[in-house]
């Protein structure tokens, strides 16, 4: 056994460095990109560039539930709701079953 990793041990040889890939393409900003800001090295993008703004969104036509439709279950009548749960329940959770025997 110890020959055979002694033989293989050295088998495989790695000439020179890394062999970086050349990019077929020069790095582009994206189209929706403020102000033509284009990819950089990991961390300077959000250090340097930081001049973007954050803006909130505003639907201009929001969706309406038609006839029978609910976007919450808190919306739904009482019977379609989740049941609070219950203590004994909630004792069995926290304790991981562990006081249960068969």
């Amino acid at each position: 056994m110890r020959a055979t990793t002694r033989l293989l041990k050295h088998t495989i040889k790695f000439v020179g460095g890394p062999h970086p890939i050349p990019k077929p393409y020069p790095a582009k900003a994206h189209p929706f990109a403020p102000n033509g800001i284009i990819p950089g090295k990991m961390g300077i993008s959000t250090t340097v560039k930081s001049s973007f703004s954050i803006s909130s969104y505003h639907n201009a036509n929001p969706v309406q539930p038609q006839h029978g439709e609910f976007f919450a279950r808190s919306e739904l009548p009482e019977r379609f709701r989740y049941k609070p749960v219950k203590d004994f329940e909630m004792e069995q959770i926290i304790s991981g079953g562990a006081e249960i025997v068969y």
